[in-house]
């Protein structure tokens, strides 16, 4: 297996002609519109560097609002074009994870990865897919301001691109083994996750570790070595913290989970899973809690040696919450990602959506476990009739987003009491943002909310800032 490094080349004259610029940008911002453009490479030398002012998408600053005691919609960003040409584009209006970073929002995108500068909404930098190529996965995670996703072609995901998102650049490439699309088969993405400055890659059978500074590939294994003597395939690899974790199944109904080192590859503990807590994978490394099997409905909360704490079913003490993947693809099989917020001793999941009346909405809270005991400690009360996401845990609580719509419910930021469930309100939306946060990534800072969706269903753009 090799990597390759990718060097740095002037960009070409770019965008083309005849792309005006974002709406209330300065009058040298015509030259800059234009809502999705890949930079067109030569050969398989791809273009990384984006000289300043090159825009992917078409951000709209908002004016007009109210007395200044609600949040007001600053700006917000078009979903990017189709792309046509030949190009193949993994559901081209997709999100495959949002970051904020220093005063920017990043959104990785089937083109690439793209910063907006929060103030105004203008590019800050991009780090374009080469020609011909498309994302289809992207480490959820940042480590010091580095990240990374995987790209491909039209019959695969094989190529994993490092960025530094403080510099806006490419910081590496390199390529893993994968098995080819055939047929109308959907692409398959690999597990992708950063730890303790290692990347960590299931494909397939393979487990690999890169550095994630520059790409070095640092080991690789898979079910033979991880598990000899048994029949087993892996199903999952996650990494968090200083550890990565890897789901197998084997001898049919029974499987065994496993703690690697993710700088060497080395395994540092094993638990052998029965049929009774088969599992196809994890909700989260860090507290370590193991998802169901394919004919189980067992969650299992686990301490850092992977020993088994609690165990808990889906509904909990009479509470079913939602465990689906907010990121369903139409074209690319790879890692579902799930909401949750979780500390040491709790886990905080979103209930499953009901149905509000004949108002044609959906409406759920959020449900908190103890890890300890595998029982429910309260479901939040307090909530307007609206679909609730997580956004963080801190000091104060579960930092939450009611989406709200756009007729007569305001979408709102709330905080959650740790201890009692309590919602409390922190600040109110204009009805324009009602439903941009649903199934979408929602990220705030000093008072700045962005909305960032999976997928163009319910959301009018791309990203939606209020302030």
């Amino acid at each position: 297996m090799t990597y390759q490094h990718q060097h740095q080349q002037p960009p070409p004259a770019y965008p083309p002609a005849g792309r005006p610029g974002p709406v209330g940008a300065p009058p040298a911002a015509p030259k800059r519109r234009g809502r999705v453009a890949l930079l067109v490479a030569g050969g398989l030398v791809a273009v990384l560097a984006v000289a300043a002012g090159t825009a992917y998408g078409v951000s709209r600053l908002v004016g007009g609002g109210d007395d200044g005691k609600k949040l007001r919609t600053a700006w917000v960003l078009d979903f990017p074009e189709l792309q046509r040409n030949g190009l193949k584009t993994y559901d081209g209006q997709d999100m495959f994870g949002a970051w904020l970073i220093g005063d920017a929002v990043v959104r990785a995108q089937p083109d690439g990865v793209i910063a907006y500068r929060l103030d105004d909404g203008a590019q800050a930098w991009g780090v374009p897919a080469p020609q011909a190529t498309s994302l289809c996965a992207a480490a959820q995670t940042l480590a010091e301001g580095r990240g990374v996703v995987a790209l491909g072609s039209a019959d695969s995901c094989d190529t994993l691109v490092g960025f530094d998102a403080a510099a806006g650049t490419q910081t590496w490439r390199a390529t893993f083994p994968v098995e080819r699309r055939t047929g109308r088969s959907e692409i398959v993405a690999p597990d992708l996750s950063v730890a303790a400055g290692q990347v960590v890659v299931r494909s397939g059978e393979n487990v690999l570790g890169y550095a994630l500074a520059d790409g070095k590939r640092l080991w690789q294994t898979d079910a033979d070595r991880l598990l000899p003597g048994r029949d087993c395939r892996l199903t999952d690899a996650q990494a968090a913290g200083d550890q990565a974790v890897v789901t197998a199944l084997c001898d049919g109904d029974r499987g065994a989970l496993l703690g690697l080192d993710p700088a060497t590859g080395k395994a540092r503990w094993q638990q052998q899973l029965p049929a009774a807590q088969q599992s196809d994978g994890v909700l989260s490394v860090d507290p370590l809690v193991g998802l169901p099997g394919l004919n189980t409905e067992t969650f299992v909360a686990r301490d850092a040696a992977g020993k088994a704490r609690a165990t808990f079913g889906n509904p909990v003490d009479g509470t079913r919450f939602s465990d689906l993947p907010v990121n369903r693809s139409n074209t690319v099989s790879g890692p579902g990602i799930r909401p949750y917020l979780a500390d040491a001793d709790t886990l905080y999941l979103p209930t499953e959506a009901s149905p509000v009346g004949g108002k044609m909405r959906q409406a759920n809270q959020v449900v908190a476990i103890d890890l300890a005991t595998g029982k429910r400690r309260w479901v939040s009360s307090g909530h307007t009739d609206s679909e609730v996401e997580l956004v963080r845990l801190d000091e104060q609580g579960v930092l939450a987003w009611e989406v709200g719509d756009r007729r007569d419910l305001a979408p709102r930021l709330v905080r959650i009491d740790p201890a009692t469930g309590e919602v409390t309100v922190v600040a109110e939306a204009p009805l324009s943002a009602g439903t941009e946060g649903s199934d979408a990534r929602v990220l705030e800072r000093d008072g700045t909310v962005v909305l960032v969706p999976w997928k163009q269903v319910t959301a009018d753009a791309a990203i939606t800032v209020l302030r």
